[in-house]
């Protein structure tokens, strides 16, 4: 098989759940050549939760701890890549680079000195692959003037934008990110508020984290909001909501000891699953029709979130007519690998010197994204 761009995409979401590794040849169109994924280990997974919970400076002050889990990070994700390349019996010297988002620790766009900060040292993954490998993207969107976040919206509007359709393409991580591809209206990308992780630790804290996710939604397909809506209508009243675009947002602020903490006994697993399902629903409805206005609009999903099927039918439930779920598979990418394929993209953008334009986005002038290892 005769390959033209061969550049690897990898990452781990906002969910710490997995590494995502695929390698996609990028010529006129994208082809996926094969993908393998990582179950990230429980003492690993915990280390990071416990250092995306501070409030501490961690980019300015990185602890011992911090470097440590850089480093380790960095080397299961290496180690990923190697085994995907021997799966694949592709000789690395085809692999023009490696684009590795690595994993978000903490991410704070509004501060005085806004900064974004990721493990999975680029430096270790281009020594133990012996690839060229792009990294710290959204630091350079940040140096850029930029908020960091989201970075999908460039990728989206090169790969699904169509003059004739309306499109909209929702990423449901443990954020969630939409982007709006509307012909003769600006092409914007923003984080409309939770995706997985308020469902995710409502998960966790009723199952001692035994389970960390709600399986299709099966959880919350068997609750009852009745009694909660308050509690719905509270959190979704909180600034972040109202506020204009650019806008993104970070875990942190999404806490569901938080927001159950004096009824959480009053309320079954079930309903409180349900809770936290309507208000990733309703966030993202309330965004379409607030940014998205338009005749007969494709709604696209991706990322782990659109496997939940109760989370997607309360979206089609609560959605208008003018609102039409479509499979984004029809547009050539697995849902699943849509990130991945974004950073082996990005990460061809940048060896070959061309600007990443998401000012409508982010707020960052046309810049180089990423650095070079």
């Amino acid at each position: 098989m005769k390959f033209s761009n061969l550049y690897i995409g990898t990452l781990s979401g906002t969910s710490a759940d997995s590494i995502d590794a695929a390698l996609f040849d990028i010529g006129k169109k994208i082809k996926v050549v094969g993908s393998i994924s990582k179950k990230i280990p429980q003492n690993l997974k915990s280390e990071i939760i416990k250092f995306s919970n501070s409030n501490k400076n961690l980019y300015k002050h990185p602890t011992k701890k911090l470097m440590k889990l850089d480093d380790h990070f960095a080397v299961e994700t290496a180690d990923l890549i190697n085994r995907l390349l021997t799966r694949l019996k592709i000789d690395k010297k085809l692999i023009k680079a490696i684009g590795s988002h690595g994993q978000t620790i903490q991410h704070f766009p509004e501060i005085e000195n806004p900064y974004s900060l990721q493990i999975g040292s680029p430096k270790i993954i281009s020594e133990k692959t012996n690839i060229k490998t792009v990294g710290n993207f959204r630091k350079a969107n940040i140096d850029n003037g930029g908020i960091g976040a989201p970075l999908t919206p460039a990728f989206h509007k090169e790969i699904f934008f169509s003059k004739k359709s309306n499109r909209v393409i929702i990423n449901i991580g443990g954020i969630t990110n939409i982007t709006r591809l509307i012909p003769r209206k600006k092409v914007i990308g923003w984080d409309s508020g939770p995706g997985n992780c308020l469902i995710d630790q409502c998960v966790q804290q009723f199952t001692a984290r035994k389970n960390q996710f709600d399986n299709r939604g099966r959880i919350a397909e068997k609750g009852n909001i009745k009694g909660l809506e308050k509690v719905i209508e509270s959190f979704l009243s909180q600034d972040y909501f109202l506020e204009s675009l650019p806008k993104s947002q970070a875990i942190i602020n999404f806490n569901f000891k938080k927001i159950s903490k004096s009824k959480l006994k009053k309320y079954s697993f079930n309903d409180w699953a349900s809770a936290m399902t309507e208000i990733t629903a309703l966030s993202i409805v309330r965004d379409l029709e607030k940014f998205c206005k338009a005749k007969k609009v494709e709604i696209y999903f991706c990322g782990g979130g659109s496997k939940n099927n109760f989370l997607i039918k309360r979206i089609r439930d609560l959605l208008n007519e003018n609102y039409e779920i479509k499979k984004i598979n029809d547009l050539g990418i697995h849902p699943m690998l849509i990130e991945a394929c974004t950073f082996a993209w990005l990460s061809k953008k940048r060896v070959e010197k061309k600007k990443i334009d998401l000012i409508n986005s982010t707020g960052a002038k046309p810049s180089l994204l990423g650095e070079i290892f």
